[in-house]
């Protein structure tokens, strides 16, 4: 069984700081991949639009306490 891993993605989109949570199945989320999902949530926007990604590790679904629960 895998674990799920989640990961704050920071970004821009033109000159708005915006950020979102990300869930995969490995452990490491590199920006590019993290470049696509933000991509596909922004797909009106040129992809140009999207700047400084960085991606920071949450952990993973087995790391919350009782009674969390992760918004994907």
């Amino acid at each position: 069984m895998s674990r799920n891993h989640y990961f704050l993605v920071s970004y821009r989109l033109g000159k708005q700081k915006k950020s979102t949570e990300v869930q995969a199945g490995a452990s490491v989320l590199t920006p590019e991949q993290a470049r696509y999902h933000i991509e596909s949530l922004h797909s009106s926007e040129l992809p140009s639009e999207i700047t400084d990604i960085e991606v920071k590790p949450l952990g993973d679904s087995s790391e919350q306490e009782p009674g969390q629960q992760r918004q994907t």
